[in-house]
């Protein structure tokens, strides 16, 4: 990656084509094209600051994932929070060609467990191979200065009272660690489940093209706030979108290369994410091939079926053996989800050629605790798709090496 300070000290990173390639890709799995384009600037900004900073600051920075998975906020919220050690800092991303004001948008600020110590300014130019971060402003001084926006729920912050050297915000963060950036929060009321499924129901329309500003902000506030409830609300909307364009995600793939760099799509958890360290099917399975267990990278996709019941939900696992030759061994397995014991009966688990043609598959039994394809191999370049089929409600997942 390459970077540069310009004056007065702003920082220039470059964004490769693949980290382009690889965040427009995971940017479709948003419901709307608001949400996948603000998903993808967010991606580029995400991970072309991390790696940055890893490498010359603060190498235990993270993403701040208040939940695992998809980050689901990007359907409805711009920006992203990184940890610093004991910091929190929002990147807030803009196509703007001018810098005369930052716009924070409210749940950055006014959510308890979501505002931020720093937030850093983020100009993306409109091909997206760089990104310019030109300035900060602490939490205070934001909620001190800047204008508060009732029609788009922002707060608006004049250029002339941010701070546009990067130098001083690492002098700030090195030795004034320990001094407190934030303003007081007023907390949220309390939302009851009954309120909150009644929420989801109505905003989960995507219809409803700015779910944010649909209702009070207090509300809107709980309702994002709790992990569970925007999940929910996130895949609600997804759900709309999939019924009314069922082919919107077929030219989606998930690249498997990106993987053996530890690169991980959004979607795809650790296998520890669905089940318990003690578990009984999952990590017997795999404990069976110790070639598998020892040299596999092994991620797992909790996959719903669209009919509203638990036992119609199942995790999709995905284990990639390197090979020599640029070629892969690949292992897939379904398992059932939700603490139910078994698969439902007859649900279909195909391997597909990149033409579509069935290359094998697999059906469960009555009480088939999983069900997995015959271990193949694939090479760099090439693609696959992977359907679960159950009583001819489709899912594909579409890969390439």
């Amino acid at each position: 990656m390459t970077s540069a300070f310009t004056e007065p000290q702003e920082l220039l990173l470059e964004i490769s084509p693949s980290l382009q390639t690889s965040s427009w890709q995971e940017s479709q799995m948003y419901a709307t094209p608001s949400s996948r384009w603000r998903a993808y600037i967010n991606q580029i900004c995400l991970h072309g600051f991390l790696n940055w900073v890893k490498a010359e600051y603060v190498p235990e920075a993270s993403m701040w994932h208040s939940s695992p998975g998809i980050p689901a906020f990007w359907e409805f919220v711009n920006g992203t929070a990184i940890l610093l050690k004991e910091k929190r800092v929002v990147l807030i991303p803009s196509e703007a060609i001018d810098d005369k004001e930052l716009e924070v948008p409210q749940e950055w600020v006014d959510i308890p467990t979501w505002a931020a110590d720093y937030y850093l300014a983020v100009q993306v130019t409109p091909d997206g191979e760089w990104i310019r971060i030109w300035s900060y402003i602490t939490h205070s001084e934001l909620k001190s200065l800047a204008y508060y926006d009732q029609v788009d729920r922002t707060y608006c912050i004049d250029a002339r009272h941010l701070i546009k050297d990067l130098n001083a915000f690492w002098m700030t963060y090195q030795f004034c660690g320990t001094e407190e950036m934030k303003a007081a929060i007023a907390p949220l009321p309390e939302l009851s489940n009954v309120q909150a499924e009644n929420l989801i129901q109505r905003l989960g329309n995507s219809s409803v093209t700015f779910p944010r500003l649909a209702v009070p902000f207090t509300t809107w506030g709980m309702l994002l706030e709790n992990q569970q409830w925007r999940q929910r609300l996130y895949q609600e909307r997804l759900r709309y979108l999939q019924q009314a364009a069922p082919t919107q995600f077929s030219q989606v793939q998930v690249s498997l290369s990106r993987w053996l760099e530890q690169i991980y799509d959004a979607s795809w958890q650790a296998i520890e994410t669905f089940f318990e360290p003690n578990s009984s099917s999952l990590a017997f399975n795999f404990r069976t091939s110790s070639r598998l267990n020892a040299a596999a990278i092994k991620r797992a996709k909790l996959i719903d079926l669209g009919m509203d019941i638990e036992a119609h939900k199942v995790i999709l696992l995905i284990a990639l053996i390197p090979e020599a030759n640029q070629q892969v061994s690949i292992r897939v397995q379904l398992h059932p989800a939700c603490n139910q014991p078994y698969l439902p009966a007859n649900i279909k688990l195909v391997l597909l050629s990149d033409r579509g043609e069935i290359v094998q598959q697999v059906q469960a039994r009555i009480q088939d605790s999983y069900v997995q394809l015959k271990l193949f191999n694939g090479e760099v370049g090439e693609c696959f798709s992977i359907q679960i089929d159950l009583n001819n409600y489709q899912i594909t997942e579409n890969f390439i090496i």
